[in-house]
């Protein structure tokens, strides 16, 4: 069974601190990077597009639940005669459920896409019990 998450879903919600602080200045020039979020009986995954990060210039972290996608942009800001892409990079929090077994995670970046797969913990799995006839 697949299934497609919104982010006002209750089982994976956006972080109140989403927004980055305005005194941080670097992070205040970040935009927060479009995500695809699906479930399946094992896992959730998550896609997220961060054109133009490097595997050098992305943090992930996780924290209390707290899941942290910081991607930095290195760009040469002089001699642009045309842009639709600003911002210093990429940078947003979820808020994880207590469900998953956040010591098996794996992140994979591929021309511009994370995808980071969060298992669930073994008592989340759904089981099928055998019936045994007499």
């Amino acid at each position: 069974m697949n299934r497609r998450y919104a982010m006002k879903n209750n089982e994976i919600t956006l972080h109140k601190e989403n927004t980055p602080a305005v005194a941080d200045k670097d992070r205040a020039a970040m935009i927060a990077p479009a995500v695809d979020i699906f479930e399946n009986d094992d896992a959730l995954t998550l896609v997220a597009d961060l054109p133009g990060v490097s595997k050098e210039q992305l943090e992930l972290g996780i924290d209390r639940q707290v899941l942290t996608i910081e991607g930095r942009l290195e760009r040469a800001e002089e001699g642009a005669l045309y842009r639709e892409f600003g911002g210093k990079g990429f940078y947003r929090r979820f808020h994880l459920p207590e469900n998953l077994d956040l010591n098996q995670t794996a992140a994979e970046l591929k021309d511009g896409v994370l995808t980071l797969r969060l298992p669930k913990a073994a008592s989340a799995k759904p089981r099928r019990i055998e019936v045994t006839v007499h």
